[in-house]
């Protein structure tokens, strides 16, 4: 009740003094209180506190970011973050809370002017729908989420927001009904509250998703666009081992004991294949634009590694969201044979294997044949490109090779891109996350994942 009340306490003034500042200024705005906090659902020990700031639709967005913001951040004396990613907004920690002020327009239903205007639809809503009983419901939910690493919007975790674990808990009733129901979800997964019965096929296709629950407060959007496969899937798969093994560590997750640069060092000598750190140095982005593109880069990186034949089997990317990022990658081998064996045309068919002769017959990169191979030709080539480390220096200058590297980050990539193979990796150790998160790749198995007792 205490931690409640203190809550209570500090939302209450920080919503009177995010008004007056607006008063003062005569911005014509009005602060509320939004969010988990106001729709009671909100978990102990970890409340972050959303004041949001209405305008009406006629206030230009250029205002909020160049007038009212400014003005607030002056007003609160807090050391504030801007964070402009799709939408303007504050952020800042007092007693130890960490909270947002939101600028949103205050607008009819369906008249939406910016990616938050919804909100306090959602907060209205679920106040008048969630029992209290749900509430508490939704509570567990968010805590078997948050353990399990699926909880969250954000891109850096690409998981489910506090409203679409709101919206499931109202469409099961409760914590275990949803994990029995999830346990059984298959693609494709299409949930509206609003209007229970519906063919599911043709709305589900419109949206283009595997999962798609439908807003309850605009019937055009889904609640889980930003979920993606792996969290998904995770939250399908831990739902059934809890059934199975129940435990509260699926919940509560004991922190991984930190490890000693020796540990390390026996962990990457017993791993069957290489790893890698494709590291990097960058300036400070806002943390959504920062995961999105390295999200983008790991991409890139694995499917150039794959066209390559370095066989990526699987990568991770790591961040401390301030001047360093890397991506992990586990593959095959980080070193290839310098013959490559190129297969040819069938000999039956004679145009394409005249085209095949003349290409490699007298080329100087032609190491042997070519030869027929049962019904085709086959060649041995010299291969231009034999270790991943000279496959990133390569790709950053012929742009054949087809790595993208985002715009915002694409500079210092090219300055300061480095390629760490196996005990190398172990220099980025110390910083921020990084070791938890090798530790984690190096493990490759999720927390929750337990042999029955």
């Amino acid at each position: 009740m205490a931690e409640t009340e203190r809550m209570s306490r500090l939302a209450e003034n920080l919503k009177s003094h995010v008004q007056e500042i607006l008063d003062k200024a005569r911005f014509g705005g009005k602060a509320s209180i939004q969010g988990s906090f106001a729709r009671d659902t909100w978990l102990s020990g970890e409340a972050d506190l959303d004041i949001f700031a209405s305008f009406p639709p006629t206030m230009d967005r250029r205002e909020w970011t160049e007038k009212v913001l400014p003005e607030i951040r002056k007003g609160i004396r807090a050391k504030t973050i801007d964070r402009y990613a799709e939408h303007p907004y504050l952020e800042f920690h007092t007693e130890g809370v960490r909270v947002n002020v939101v600028p949103c327009y205050s607008v009819e239903k369906g008249q939406w002017k910016s990616a938050t205007d919804r909100t306090p639809y959602h907060t209205e809503y679920m106040k008048e729908h969630l029992t209290k009983e749900m509430r508490l419901e939704a509570r567990l939910l968010k805590r078997f989420m948050k353990g399990i690493r699926s909880y969250g919007a954000e891109i850096r975790v690409g998981g489910f927001s506090g409203m679409l674990v709101e919206t499931l808990i109202l469409h099961y009733g409760s914590f275990l009904e949803t994990i029995a129901q999830v346990s059984k979800w298959k693609p494709v997964i299409f949930l509206d509250i609003e209007k229970p019965i519906v063919s599911l096929d043709s709305r589900a296709r419109e949206f283009g998703y595997i999962l798609v629950v439908i807003d309850p407060v605009d019937p055009n959007r889904n609640l889980a666009a930003a979920v993606r496969e792996d969290k998904l899937w995770g939250f399908v798969a831990s739902s059934r081992q809890l059934e199975k093994n129940p435990g509260i560590w699926y919940f509560f997750p004991p922190k991984s004991k930190p490890k000693t640069k020796a540990q390390f060092y026996k962990l990457l000598e017993r791993q069957d294949r290489d790893v890698l750190a494709i590291s990097f140095e960058h300036h400070r982005i806002v943390p959504d634009v920062l995961w999105g593109q390295l999200l983008k880069i790991e991409k890139s990186i694995t499917e150039v590694l794959t066209r390559q034949d370095f066989h990526p089997v699987r990568s991770t990317v790591w961040s401390d969201e301030a001047r360093s990022s890397a991506i992990l990658v586990e593959l095959d081998t980080s070193i290839l044979p310098e013959v490559q064996l190129r297969e040819g045309p069938p000999v039956s068919k004679m145009d394409d294997s005249q085209g095949f002769l003349d290409r490699h017959l007298n080329a100087s990169d032609t190491v042997r044949g070519p030869w027929i191979e049962v019904d085709r030709w086959a060649v041995d080539k010299k291969r231009r490109i034999l270790s991943v480390n000279q496959l990133i220096t390569v790709a950053l200058k012929d742009s054949r090779l087809g790595l993208t590297i985002p715009s915002q980050l694409n500079t210092s990539f090219h300055q300061s891109a480095d390629v760490l193979e196996n005990r190398k990796i172990l220099a980025l150790l110390g910083r921020e996350g990084f070791d938890q998160a090798l530790s984690e790749f190096l493990a490759a198995k999720p927390a929750w994942l337990k042999t029955h007792h």
